[in-house]
């Protein structure tokens, strides 16, 4: 059975490829064949992790300004601006 730690990582518009050297991997946009970024797998999840905190500030931001175009529609204040917006 191949190890699956030599196996490619795909990730939306690109892809994570494993470095003869065990501890790096390579990050490449798709159809890109030699240029990339290498990193650690740390280092790959700490990018993760800020990439998923940042959708969710993201969404909550878009939330709070829904909500509070809702509130305002419902008051009628034509002249009401929305400071999430």
């Amino acid at each position: 059975m191949p190890d699956p730690r030599a196996s490619r990582i795909d990730v939306g518009p690109f892809h994570l490829v494993p470095t003869p050297d065990a501890a790096t991997w390579t990050a490449l946009a798709r159809g890109e064949a030699a240029s990339g970024i290498t990193a650690s797998w740390s280092d790959w999840v700490a990018f993760a992790e800020k990439v998923r905190r940042a959708d969710e500030l993201w969404r909550e931001r878009e939330t709070r300004g829904d909500a509070w175009d809702e509130g305002f529609v419902a008051a009628r204040d034509a002249a009401a601006v929305n400071p999430y917006r």
